[in-house]
């Protein structure tokens, strides 16, 4: 297990004001937040390679705060590889192992079986200056893993790799931190990673934790505008709230008014957070009295997409919405009148700072 107490650190204009989390022993954590978030400079604290102010960390058991790097039994891999250029692929790898006092026969093996396992055996002689940016980086996580230590820090792992070696790594990491019972904290700035291969997503930005959860939790129920926009709601919209009956609460948007389920006090300032594959379009004529938000408007723009097309609709208030492939019969154009058509369940409301605290939340 990895666990951040209190951990503060300042570095010129930023600080990590108090941060604690907590990684599970043998599971897979991403830290995700917008650049600048301080992800980076905490990995670097649990790693030994920036000295906190205040805090304890703890990895495997035992506290590390005050040990050096080499003694905290911890890999590190950067964004940037930090590979050593003097050295091969296969001497790289074994660096590790060889600082450690392995046995030869043991570097060979665990070497060997690195270089299959990440697609690099072809590539054991050659100098890391000549590898394009995805073998680097492949090398770089192999001898991250060398060492099995007690938990791995990894700094964006597959930016750099194409779509395919991507997803090929990335189940590999995921099979090896299985095996092996590997506790792992990785950052990222993208989604789709966190749902492969996070058993817990952990969100920050400006040195504070805004959320912790599972991918789940984390992205399909944000509490705070920084996490919804990770999460990728296409649509956040500006709102006050206003009276709440039936179990939902009337959300007062741009010239117009929308419903969300949840009970939450009059005149909070909110984000109505939505997503643009939640939204139905149609003709005006063809719906009248539907229990969903009928909103209508016009279309300003259509952009083609690779699941369809998308609809930029604006009047009472602006909206993205996507129209899939299987629904191409009707395809709307700027200046058309159209009606949107959403569930108050799929409407997600995250409060705004200065807003009422009291009330329901949204189910």
């Amino acid at each position: 297990m990895i666990a951040v107490e209190e951990v503060s650190l300042t570095r010129g204009n930023f600080t990590l004001s108090r941060v604690s989390l907590k990684v599970p022993e043998g599971s897979y954590t991403v830290l995700m937040g917008p650049s600048g978030a301080g992800k980076t400079l905490l990995l670097e604290c649990i790693g030994g390679f920036k000295k906190i102010n205040g805090g304890t960390i703890t990895v495997a058991g035992k506290e590390v705060t005050m040990l050096p790097p080499e003694k905290r039994s911890i890999g590190f891999m950067y964004q940037d590889y930090s590979l050593f250029p003097h050295l091969n692929v296969e001497e790289n790898i074994a660096y590790g192992l060889k600082m450690k006092g392995i046995d030869s026969r043991e570097r060979t093996d665990t070497v060997d079986m690195l270089l299959s396992s990440f697609s690099l055996s072809p590539l054991s002689r050659r100098y890391t200056g000549s590898l394009s940016g995805g073998e680097k980086q492949r090398v770089a996580l192999a001898r991250a893993l060398a060492t099995k230590p007690s938990a791995l820090l990894l700094d964006e792992p597959f930016a750099a790799l194409d779509p395919d070696a991507r997803l090929s790594c990335m189940d590999e990491v995921k099979a090896i931190q299985k095996d092996n019972g590997l506790t792992i904290l990785q950052v990222s700035h993208d989604r789709d990673e966190a749902y492969r291969l996070a058993d817990q997503v952990v969100v920050m930005d400006k040195g504070v934790i805004l959320q912790t959860g599972t991918p789940a939790e984390v992205f399909s129920y944000p509490n705070h505008p920084t996490v919804a926009s990770l999460a990728g709601f296409e649509n956040m919209l500006d709102g006050t709230t206003g009276v709440s009956e039936g179990g939902r609460t009337q959300l007062l948007i741009g010239k117009g008014s929308i419903f969300a389920d949840g009970i939450f006090p009059g005149g909070a300032r909110v984000l109505a957070c939505i997503r643009a594959r939640d939204i139905m379009l149609t003709d005006p004529a063809m719906v009248r009295d539907v229990p969903l938000n009928r909103i209508e408007g016009e279309v300003v723009s259509t952009v083609v997409t690779d699941q369809g097309y998308q609809v930029r609709f604006a009047d009472p208030f602006s909206l993205t919405i996507d129209i899939p492939g299987n629904q191409l019969s009707k395809v709307y154009r700027p200046g058309d009148r159209v009606v949107a058509l959403l569930a108050p369940e799929d409407v997600h409301i995250v409060r705004l700072p200065g807003s009422p605290v009291n009330g329901g939340s949204a189910s």
